[in-house]
C-alpha cells in the first residue's frame, strides 16, 4: 500500500492535481477501478493488483484522476484531450486491452472457484 500511495503522490504532481483522494483496495467482480466524486474515494480492484505491472497501475490511477481533474465521468473529447497529456492514444489502448484481459482472467479464476 505504501508503494501505491507513493505512486499516487507522484501522479498528483505530474498531473498538477491538488485535490487528494482516499485510496481503497477492495475486491471487485467486474470493475478495474472506480472513483467517487462525492466521497473522494478511489477504489482499486484487489483481485488485479498482484497481476498488474507498475505501468498498468499507473495508467489506471491516471485514468481515474483525469475524471477528478476534469470533473466528468465520461470518456468524451475533454477526457481524451487530457489523456493525451500523459500518453499517446495507441499506447493507452494497448494498456487498456492488457488490463481488461487480466480482469477477464481473474473473473474466470473466481468463477472456477465457485
Amino acid at each position: 500500500m505504501e508503494k501505491l500511495n507513493k505512486l499516487l503522490q507522484e501522479i498528483y504532481r505530474k498531473m498538477d492535481i491538488h485535490e487528494e483522494v482516499n485510496l481503497k483496495i477492495v475486491p471487485m467482480k467486474q470493475k478495474i477501478a472506480s472513483l467517487s466524486f462525492r466521497t473522494k474515494i478511489l477504489r482499486l480492484n484487489s483481485n488485479l493488483l498482484n497481476i498488474l505491472n507498475k505501468k498498468e497501475i499507473e495508467f489506471i490511477l491516471i485514468h481515474e484522476l483525469i475524471h477528478l481533474k476534469i470533473k466528468d465521468i465520461n470518456h468524451g473529447s475533454l477526457f481524451i484531450s487530457e489523456l493525451k497529456n500523459y500518453t499517446n492514444l495507441n499506447n493507452a489502448k494497448n494498456i487498456e486491452l492488457k488490463i481488461i484481459e487480466k480482469l477477464l482472467s481473474t473473473q474466470n479464476t473466481l468463477l472456477n472457484k465457485s
